[in-house]
């Protein structure tokens, strides 16, 4: 019978042929750091063991991307939106004016805010 279990992302041998998840990677980081570290003597059962204890330490990778500045600078941006898209019509229905001169001065001022920031790069 033959083994296609390599073939399988998230199967052991596809792990340890370093396909998959990043899981091996991330064990290869941690263990060459090891290695790096302990010049005197290298205890690899001793470093399995730190491993797993510190695969519990670490956030979960959802968790540590969610955490990253880009997303919050992304969530804010779609919430200044969402709320735009809800504040424009109910301004421009009640002061059709005010709020196209408003909308006006926003726009020259992105304008200008992304002009300067252009010229300083």
């Amino acid at each position: 019978m033959d083994d296609y279990a390599y073939l399988v992302a998230e199967s052991n041998a596809a792990w340890l042929s370093g396909r998959g998840d990043g899981r091996f990677e991330r064990y290869e980081q941690f263990y060459r750091t090891q290695c790096g570290a302990g010049a005197d003597g290298f205890d690899l059962e001793r470093t399995n063991e730190e491993y797993g204890e510190w695969v519990h330490r670490q956030p979960p990778r959802l968790l540590a991307l969610l955490a990253k500045p880009v997303v919050g600078k992304v969530f804010v941006a779609f919430f200044c939106v969402y709320m735009a898209a809800q504040l424009v019509p109910m301004m421009a229905g009640q002061a059709p004016r005010a709020s196209g001169v408003l909308l006006g001065a926003t726009f020259v001022g992105l304008r200008i805010f992304h002009w300067r920031h252009r010229k300083r790069r």
